[in-house]
C-alpha cells in the first residue's frame, strides 16, 4: 500500500516541494525561487506559467533525491499564497500576470465597495474588511481597467487553483481559499450571491468551491512527466497557507490557537463556528478542517522590527556574530537575554507600516518609549522582542471577548527557532507555547489534507494526530506575571495616546 504524500506550497517568492509519510517525516525538500513583478511601485504581479513551472522542477528534485518510486506517492495536494488572483481563457492560458496579495492599487475599488456595500455587509457576509488585500477589488479592477479582458476571461483563478487546473485540467478552488476573496459566503460555503451581484461579477467565471480534502482530479499524463510523478495519482484539494499551517501544528479543536511570525505575524484560532467581531477588529475564514473556522489577526510588522533593527544598529552584533560563524539573530537574542522582563522601562511598538488587527490604522508608525541614559541596544532587541508579544497579546484579548478560550499558543515561521523569544510569549501571553519538530508547517498542513483524502486516515483530526510531532512547552514563569501585566497595560496606554497622530 502505497503511504506517501507530496505537499506543494506555492509561497509569494518560491515553491516548496515535501514529501512526507504517514508518520509526518520529511523523506525529500526542494525549493525554488521565482520572481515578482513591479509595473509600479505599489503595484505587484507574477507570470502564473512560472507557479507550475518552478512546482515541476521542485518536485522532480524531490522525486530524484532519493530511490522513491512515483507509484508510491498516494496523493498530492497544495497549499498557496492567498488572495493571489490570475484570469485564464477557456484553455486554461492566463490572459495577463496575476495580480499579487500585496498589490495596493485597488483603493478605489474598494472605496467603491464600501460606498456600494457598506463594511458591515461584507464583513457579515465574508467575514472580511474591506482591503486591497483581497481578491474581489483585483478582479473589479480588472473589470474596470481591462473591460476586453474581462469579458474574455473563462475563470478568475487563486494560486491553488492554478497549479490544480495544470494538474488535472479541472477549475477549482477550496473554502479556505475562497473565503479570502471577499466573495464567498463563509456560512453557506459557496459564492455570495449579492457579493457577485453588486459588483457585477457572473459566478460562471468563478471555479468550483469544494471541501479542503476533497479528491478533486488525478494527475494528468502530461502532467505527470512535467513532474515526475505517475499518471493517475489523486491530487486533493488543498488549502490556503496559513489554514494550512494551523494544521501542520495541530490546531483542530476549540481551545487551540497558532501563530506564525516571520516578517509579519498570523494568529489563527480554532472556532467550531463563524465568530464575527462586532467591531470588526478579527477576520473570519474558512478553517481547512472540516466545515471549521478560524478567527484570524494579520499583524504586519513583527519580525521585520527585528530585521530593521539588525540593519540599522546592529553593526557590532553583525560584526561578532561574522567573527564566531554566527547568526546575527542569535547574538541579538543573546543580548537580549541579559535585560530584565520588561526591558527596564522601554517599551517598543512596531507599527513601521502602520497597525493591522486589532487597530487598522494605516497611519500608526513604530515608536520606542521610556529610554533613559542608561539603556542600551540590548535594552531595545529586549523591547521589540516584548513589544511583538504585546501586540500578540492585545489580539488574544479580542479573541477571547468571542468566547475562544485558549489553553496554549503553537507558534511555527523563523521566530520559532529562539528560545527567549519564545519564553517571552509564553510570559507576557499566560500560556504555554509549543513548537513542533517539522518547521514548513504549511507543507505538512497540506500533507496531512492529502493523506486523508487519499484514505490513509479516517480523518483530518486522527492524520493530524499521527502526523504532527510537539517538542517540548515552554511554560509561563509566574514571578514574571506582574512585571509583564504593568508593562502590557502600558503599551496600550502608549498605543491610545499616540493612536491618531499623523506622522507624516
Amino acid at each position: 500500500m502505497t503511504r506517501l504524500v507530496v505537499a506543494i506550497d506555492v509561497g509569494t517568492s518560491g515553491v516548496r516541494a515535501m514529501l512526507f509519510d504517514t508518520t509526518g517525516a520529511v523523506l525529500a525538500s526542494a525549493y525554488e525561487e521565482f520572481n515578482s513583478l513591479f509595473p509600479s511601485p505599489s503595484w505587484v504581479e507574477q507570470e502564473a506559467p512560472n507557479w507550475w513551472t518552478t512546482t515541476c522542477k521542485v518536485v522532480g528534485q524531490v522525486m530524484r533525491a532519493g530511490t522513491f518510486d512515483p507509484h508510491d506517492v498516494a496523493g498530492i495536494s497544495v497549499t498557496n499564497q492567498r488572495e493571489t488572483i490570475v484570469p485564464i481563457d477557456a484553455e486554461g492560458r492566463p490572459l495577463r500576470r496575476a495580480i499579487v496579495w500585496q498589490d495596493r492599487r485597488t483603493v478605489p475599488q474598494c472605496d467603491h465597495i464600501r460606498e456600494l456595500l457598506g463594511r458591515e455587509e461584507v464583513y457579515r457576509t465574508t467575514g472580511l474588511t474591506i482591503d486591497p488585500y483581497f481578491s474581489a477589488p483585483k478582479i473589479l479592477w480588472i473589470k474596470q481597467n481591462e473591460p476586453d479582458l474581462f469579458e474574455r476571461t473563462h475563470k478568475f483563478l487563486l494560486v491553488h487553483d492554478f497549479v490544480v487546473l495544470k494538474m488535472t485540467g479541472r477549475t477549482v478552488t477550496d473554502y479556505s481559499n475562497a473565503s479570502r476573496t471577499m466573495l464567498f459566503d463563509i456560512k453557506r460555503a459557496q459564492w455570495s450571491d449579492r457579493m457577485l451581484e453588486a459588483l457585477g461579477i457572473p459566478e460562471e467565471k468563478l471555479p468550483e468551491p469544494v471541501r479542503p480534502g476533497t479528491i478533486v482530479g488525478e494527475l494528468t499524463g502530461d502532467a505527470a512527466r512535467h513532474c515526475g510523478l505517475a499518471e493517475g495519482t489523486p491530487v486533493v484539494a488543498g488549502g490556503g497557507d496559513q489554514q494550512c499551517a494551523a494544521l501542520g501544528v495541530g490546531v483542530v479543536k476549540e481551545g487551540m490557537i497558532k501563530t506564525t511570525t516571520g516578517t509579519g505575524t498570523f494568529m489563527l484560532a480554532y472556532s467550531d463556528s463563524p465568530r464575527l467581531d462586532p467591531e470588526m477588529r478579527l477576520l473570519c475564514s474558512r478553517h481547512v478542517v472540516g466545515d471549521s473556522f478560524v478567527v484570524e489577526a494579520s499583524m504586519f510588522t513583527t519580525g521585520s522590527a527585528l530585521r530593521w533593527f539588525r540593519d540599522n544598529l546592529g553593526r557590532e552584533e553583525c560584526e561578532e556574530a561574522e567573527e564566531r560563524g554566527a547568526d546575527p539573530y542569535d547574538v541579538m537574542a543573546q543580548r537580549a537575554e541579559k535585560v530584565p522582563p520588561g526591558a527596564e522601562g522601554v517599551i517598543h511598538i512596531p507599527h513601521f507600516v502602520g497597525a493591522g488587527a486589532p487597530y487598522w490604522n494605516p497611519y500608526a508608525r513604530g515608536v520606542f518609549a521610556g529610554l533613559a541614559l542608561g539603556h542600551t541596544r540590548a535594552h531595545l532587541i529586549r523591547a521589540i522582542l516584548e513589544g511583538v508579544a504585546y501586540e500578540i497579546r492585545t489580539n488574544l484579548d479580542v479573541v477571547r471577548s468571542l468566547g475562544l478560550d485558549v489553553s496554549e499558543m503553537r507558534v511555527t515561521g523563523g521566530a520559532a527557532k529562539s528560545d527567549i523569544w519564545m519564553q517571552i510569549q509564553a510570559d507576557v501571553l499566560g500560556v504555554p507555547v509549543i513548537r513542533t519538530e517539522v518547521g514548513e508547517a504549511t507543507a505538512l498542513g497540506a500533507a496531512i489534507l492529502a493523506a486523508t483524502g487519499v484514505g490513509l486516515f479516517s480523518d483530518v483530526r486522527e492524520a493530524a494526530g499521527e502526523m504532527v510531532r510537539l517538542r517540548s512547552r515552554l511554560e509561563p514563569v509566574p514571578d514574571r506575571r506582574e512585571v509583564y501585566d504593568r508593562a502590557f497595560e502600558r503599551y496600550r496606554r502608549l498605543y491610545q495616546s499616540i493612536a491618531d497622530i499623523r506622522w507624516d
